[in-house]
């Protein structure tokens, strides 16, 4: 039977090039990247080897190459390339190309690579949004802020869930296109029962958790002098962490107002909900705004010298749903209603639910596409490990992993 993994595809790289730029036909596999990269583990072969995939066009390794997920686009390799094969940014484009790739709507082939349609797209969706809004609420009452008789809750609150409902089933469908192109590439597992299966979930879960909670690896990234120098509070480390636990923050806090307060009530600056919020809000404002600059600015390494929309886009639409909701959050506070802060509460909400529905089709995917790879890649290796022979010892054997014949040597 035909490995899948073997089958060459010669259109690979153009297609993997509309999502960035890149060099890597230059590449001769000399080793230089593989030799210089931090996040290198003993008898791997990255990112040398996923170039080499990509050149060949196996496509279905490169799909299955769980260090399109694992670099964190420091840029090193691509400083220490002697051939200027850009690796690094060939991660980038990997990482792009995917997210596409896995898509069943293909919506986010066109986001990617359309700036017209991406503008045109969210411009309908916000008219279609405050339309709606305006026609099942709208009233403004000056005496006293009553963004509930302004924005219908009940409306608001079943949109949610239909939106919450269908970017769940295209991620639904999108994993599981995912999980079929990794799980081709590993070797099947028979003779363990459902409890090694539990087992290997959890500890798997527990690897992801380890490596995306405090994402140390961004300490060992670090290709320029200048890095080296910067103050902690402006490095890309914490950018990402105040990003992340800002927006886990945020949705928990929506969450907890969800499950326990009454819609339109008045609570205190110190309720939990809405002090969880207020710091969360800090924090996602603090990282956004850090991210923008630094990319204006094309400082802190490789992976902020060259912007796509998708960076922007995500970056932007973050950064006015953070502030917007700081000045919601003030107008409720105040003795009497304003159409000012009417209007800014439409904004946000409609900025809100545009963000929920283009998660699955812009760059904020890869916050969801990025554990589950690594989720699927630690269990699967654990299964394996299961079935290797024992070594001498009582060990598990884990052989290195090499490219088939067909790729020459790497």
């Amino acid at each position: 039977m035909e490995d899948p993994g073997t089958r060459i595809d010669i259109r690979l790289l153009d297609e993997l090039r509309q999502y960035g730029e890149f060099n890597v036909i230059n590449c001769f596999s000399c080793g230089h990247c593989t030799a210089v990269c931090n996040l290198v583990k003993s008898g791997e072969a990255f990112p040398r080897r996923v170039i080499r995939y990509a050149v060949l066009g196996l496509r279905d390794r490169l799909a299955a190459e769980k260090a399109v997920w694992s670099c964190y686009y420091c840029g090193e390799c691509t400083a220490a390339c002697p051939r200027q094969a850009t690796p690094g940014q060939f991660m980038d484009a990997a990482r792009r190309y995917f997210i596409v790739n896995w898509d069943v709507t293909t919506l986010s082939r066109r986001f990617y690579t359309s700036p017209r349609f991406t503008w045109i797209s969210m411009t309908v969706l916000a008219v279609v949004l405050a339309v709606l809004f305006l026609a099942t609420g709208g009233r403004m009452v000056s005496e006293r802020p009553a963004f509930f008789e302004f924005m219908n809750y009940a409306f608001l609150h079943y949109l949610g869930y239909a939106v919450m409902a269908l970017v769940g089933l295209v991620f639904a469908a999108n994993f599981a296109n995912m999980a079929r192109q990794i799980m081709k590439t590993f070797p099947k597992t028979v003779g363990h029962g459902p409890g090694s299966w539990i087992k290997d979930g959890v500890r798997a879960v527990m690897d992801v958790v380890q490596e995306l909670a405090l994402q140390k690896e961004f300490d060992e990234c670090k290709v320029k002098e200048s890095e080296n120098r910067e103050p902690w509070y402006l490095s890309r480390r914490v950018m990402h962490l105040a990003i992340m636990w800002g927006f886990l923050g945020l949705l928990g806090a929506t969450t907890f107002d969800f499950l326990f307060k009454e819609p339109g009530s008045h609570v205190p600056l110190y309720y939990p909900a809405r002090l969880l919020g207020t710091l969360a809000g800090l924090l996602l404002l603090y990282g956004t705004s850090l991210a923008l600059w630094l990319r204006r600015e094309k400082k802190g390494g490789l992976s902020f010298e060259k912007s796509y929309l998708s960076d922007w886009l995500l970056l932007w639409l973050l950064w006015a749903i953070t502030l917007s909701g700081y000045l919601t959050e003030i107008a409720v506070y105040l003795p009497k209603g304003f159409f000012l802060g009417y209007l800014i509460l439409l904004v946000h909400t409609i900025l809100a639910l545009e963000l929920m529905l283009l998660v699955p089709f812009t760059k904020f995917s890869h916050v969801i596409y990025r554990p589950v790879a690594l989720y699927l890649h630690a269990l699967l290796l654990r299964r394996r490990a299961r079935s290797l022979p024992l070594n001498w010892d009582g060990s598990r054997y884990r052989p290195r992993e090499t490219v088939p014949s067909t790729s020459g040597p790497v």
